[in-house]
């Protein structure tokens, strides 16, 4: 099927869509028997619901991973949305005119090419409060589409409400942000993110798992890739970071500034005040 100049759309299986946004964010589409799962929403620059009916006439629920602007602000699009508790506070604080204002211009800006097609003040002035009723999912929740679970797995670290969903049939993992070939952000503010400690248990917890898990499904980047994502981020998070942090280069963002560190498949943004919390002592460069 066809897509749309904003959003790319492409069949993995028989019953799973990829839908990307700008050609940045992969928000999945798992159908079932009874009802259809969007995973993540994106910056929501257009309705993508016109595409989902190309798909399917089944029951859309809608689950964001967490609630960064990238993943969640397209909920408006949505009358109900489920994530973790935790992250709903962080998905309305992102919902404000300065930040969609700020993620507009760092779209625009990096891919000039999708400005005429992303109408400017609706996305400025549209309010997932005012539109969207939010349901909350922990771990372990049992996510039944008709024919087919999923399992929440709560994964704290790139945000403290992060969450990923293990089709249990399948052994697929939608991974959100939390396991990715793209760069990983870690230097928010600590009432955003949460320590490194946190995605140190949840790279453990998953790994403890990995026999269940034949494939990772991510949100940026690179699809499908493997838990050698997972095994790479837990070795650089606990050993490697800590021994040669002092190499890494600048980072500079819309959304603040850090360090830019690589290991093996792990591209990991962070901030002095991230790591000096987990090292327990002050950084040294």
């Amino acid at each position: 099927m066809k897509g749309t100049v904003l959003n790319r759309v492409e069949q993995l299986a028989p019953d799973l869509w990829m839908i990307t946004e700008t050609d940045s964010v992969h928000c999945y589409l798992l159908l079932g028997q009874q009802k259809a799962l969007l995973f993540d929403i994106g910056y929501g620059y257009e309705d993508i619901m016109p595409l989902i009916r190309q798909i399917t006439d089944l029951p859309v629920m809608l689950v964001i991973s967490h609630g960064d602007p990238d993943h969640g602000l397209g909920a408006n699009h949505f009358s109900d949305v489920w994530l973790h508790p935790l992250d709903y506070g962080k998905l309305l604080c992102n919902d404000t005119a300065e930040l969609r204002r700020r993620a507009y211009e760092y779209r625009v800006n990096k891919a000039p090419r999708f400005k005429p097609y992303i109408d400017e003040q609706t996305f400025l002035h549209t309010r997932i409060s005012e539109h969207t009723q939010p349901h909350f999912l922990r771990e372990g929740d049992r996510i039944d589409l008709g024919g087919k679970q999923l399992e929440v797995i709560h994964t704290p670290g790139h945000s403290y409400g992060h969450i990923m969903l293990l089709e249990k049939q399948t052994g697929r993992l939608f991974s959100g942000d939390q396991l990715t070939e793209h760069n990983i952000w870690y230097f928010l503010s600590p009432d955003e993110q949460a320590p490194f400690a946190d995605a140190i248990h949840s790279m453990k917890k998953l790994l403890a798992r990995e026999a269940e898990i034949t494939t990772v499904l991510s949100a940026h980047g690179k699809v499908p890739i493997d838990m050698s994502y997972a095994r790479d981020l837990l070795e650089c998070l606990s050993e490697e970071l800590p021994r040669t942090y002092g190499q890494d280069k600048p980072f500079h963002s819309f959304m603040g500034d850090g360090w830019q560190h690589f290991y093996k498949t792990v591209n990991l943004i962070y901030s002095d005040a991230r790591l000096q919390e987990y090292l327990g002592h002050p950084v040294q460069r």
